[in-house]
């Protein structure tokens, strides 16, 4: 890498528990490959000239990568996926180290090193994730269970909050129902409406640390997007210059078309699947777009392209455009401008 010549040494760490694998070569050409232990790493960087340092971004990166950038070292972190091409021979933390310290040298996109308070936003949106995920299966599985006894209700929300309760209690009156199966049911009930004021604690706590936030404000001037949407886009473009522009942003999340092709010629296909993308986020911006698509003052782009394409095909359309406006809000500091998003492709 042309500008790593200003660095003392460029490091390949291959990270873990107990015992660090450091891959280093100095300026002068020295090569060395030594483990060393969890308690000793940060003494190993420590009162030494700057140094280039990369590490596959899993867990535990962004708290290692902070206490190196303390002591004034360069830190990039990569997705292990675009890593693992690099690793040859055997596995093991010698090869893993050397793999890392390859693909950074050829410059392997980076993820971003966050912030305490970006850290935080972060974290406090997995576990409400990860609350949404149980609240859903517990509904399921409270429709799933009734639907045994023959009772149903609506695919709402609203229609399960306010017919599950009284189904359940109609099932005390029937002779051939267990009560350990009512006594079951309730609780799970009481657990949906648990997670569900727990849920809406996170939003409030994601609300006020987003807000401390300069980018906040900005992303809350696009169309169609809300607190939660404004909040993960403070995460995924704290440090906006790690996509190259704002398409590369948009087929990261997803909502580009995937292409394939060899000799010459090339073929677009289709969108990600879920598996293969950034499917929370990008289930975000497509409600996002659906909120633009629903509102009374439409542009003549968004109504053009609502007239011209299936209703899916124009929503994701829509959602594209947004991702790539949302980029260029958080490279120029600037708000939204009606203009830029809605202009014709």
């Amino acid at each position: 890498m042309a500008n790593d010549i200003q660095f003392s040494s460029v490091c390949g760490i291959d990270i873990a528990k107990s015992v660090m694998q450091v891959y280093k070569i100095s300026s002068d050409g020295v090569v060395s490959n030594k483990a060393v232990k969890r308690a000793d790493f940060l003494n190993e960087f420590r009162n030494i000239p700057p140094a280039l340092i990369g590490m596959e971004a899993c867990g535990g990166s962004q708290h290692w990568a902070r206490e190196l950038q303390s002591l004034g070292h360069t830190v990039r972190l990569m997705p292990p996926k675009l890593v693992k091409p690099y690793v040859t021979g055997l596995k093991n933390d010698k090869n893993d180290a050397r793999g890392i310290y390859t693909a950074l040298v050829m410059g392997v996109r980076e993820v971003p090193v966050k912030s305490a308070a970006i850290r935080d936003l972060a974290l406090l949106q997995t576990m409400r994730a990860k609350r949404q995920r149980e609240k859903v299966a517990k509904i399921n599985h409270i429709r799933g269970i009734l639907t045994e006894y023959g009772l149903v209700m609506g695919k709402s929300l609203n229609a399960f909050l306010a017919k599950a309760r009284p189904l359940i209690v109609e099932l005390k009156e029937r002779a051939d129902v267990s009560p350990y199966i009512v006594s079951e049911l309730l609780a799970l009930f009481q657990e949906v409406k648990e997670a569900m004021e727990k849920i809406k604690e996170l939003e409030t706590n994601i609300d006020s640390i987003a807000k401390t936030l300069k980018q906040y404000d900005l992303f809350r001037s696009a169309p169609g997007v809300g607190s939660i949407t404004a909040a993960t886009m403070l995460v995924l473009l704290c440090n906006p210059a790690v996509f190259k522009n704002g398409r590369e942003f948009a087929a990261y999340i997803g909502l580009a078309p995937k292409s394939t092709g060899s000799g010459g010629k090339n073929v677009v296909t289709h969108i990600p699947k879920k598996y293969e993308c950034n499917n929370e986020v990008r289930a975000l911006l497509v409600q996002c777009a659906h909120a633009i698509c629903r509102g009374k003052h439409k542009s003549d782009w968004v109504s053009s392209i609502l007239a011209r394409k299936p209703k899916k095909v124009a929503v994701i359309a829509v959602a594209n455009k947004l991702a790539r406006q949302l980029w260029i809000m958080a490279k120029k500091g600037e708000k939204f401008e009606r203009r830029l998003v809605l202009a014709a492709v």
